[in-house]
């Protein structure tokens, strides 16, 4: 895919990453507005706020920072991830078609990059990590977003990015083969749960469950299930079956 490479000489800390575990999508929260403006915002303002890419309403990517660096837009997970802030029309944060398609190529293009899946934990929302409402088209209604109940935007969003890996239907096998029953449900007990993108506490923190609320796990590696949401990893022993 074309790429506009337009990098950021403000808001760029130059700290190469030691390693990248994932994916971080976001929206701009700024209906209407172009990749190129968003770009010159992080150039400008006072604010400590960067982005790796931005995609825009016409499906235009640029990049203001290599991807190999680090940038600031995802709070804790800044250190593991890059980042791609995307341009939407309305408040709604839905994507345009062009716009979707590109964010689709370009997420493809890095989960390849870094060996990454995207529907076991290798793409995450800014929402993952600090319950922030963004992007807010892959975030529930009922936490202040506009997706489904069963998040239906953020897994359709995660199984095209793997089609267009070319490995869809391995993915799918993949999770059919772990939990042919459909996975079944549980209760976070703890306060707070960290989710993390493996099945082990070696792996990077991608979220946080505050809410000690129900969850479907569709696949488990001895005290480890990993959520349906494609969020990540959870400890089952700050769980219970319901």
């Amino acid at each position: 895919m074309q790429i506009q490479n337009a990098y950021l000489t403000h808001n760029r800390p130059r700290t190469i990453r030691k390693q990248t575990t994932a994916i971080a999508v976001h929206w701009v929260a700024n209906p209407g507005s172009s990749a190129m403006a968003n770009r010159n915002y992080f150039n400008s303002t006072s604010r400590s706020v960067s982005s790796n890419y931005i995609v825009g309403l016409q499906g235009e990517v640029i990049c203001c920072i290599p991807d190999e660096e680090m940038s600031w837009c995802t709070n804790a997970a800044n250190s593991y991830t890059v980042s791609i802030e995307t341009c939407h029309p309305d408040w709604t944060g839905a994507f345009g078609s062009k716009t979707y398609a590109s964010l689709v190529e370009l997420t493809a293009q890095l989960c390849r990059k870094y060996g990454l899946h995207p529907q076991h934990g290798g793409v995450i929302r800014h929402y993952d990590v600090t319950g922030k409402v963004c992007p807010k088209w892959f975030v529930p209604a009922s936490k202040g977003g506009s997706d489904t109940a069963d998040g239906a935007h953020w897994q359709q969003f995660l199984r095209d990015v793997a089609n267009a890996m070319g490995n869809g239907n391995a993915a799918a096998s993949a999770a059919a083969a772990a939990a042919p029953a459909a996975g079944y449900r549980v209760k976070v007990t703890a306060d707070a749960l960290h989710i993390r993108s493996g099945n082990g506490t070696s792996y990077p923190v991608v979220g946080c469950i505050r809410d000690k609320g129900v969850y479907t796990i569709v696949e488990t590696k001895g005290d480890w299930g990993r959520l349906k949401s494609g969020a990540g990893w959870i400890c089952l022993r700050y769980c219970r079956k319901v």
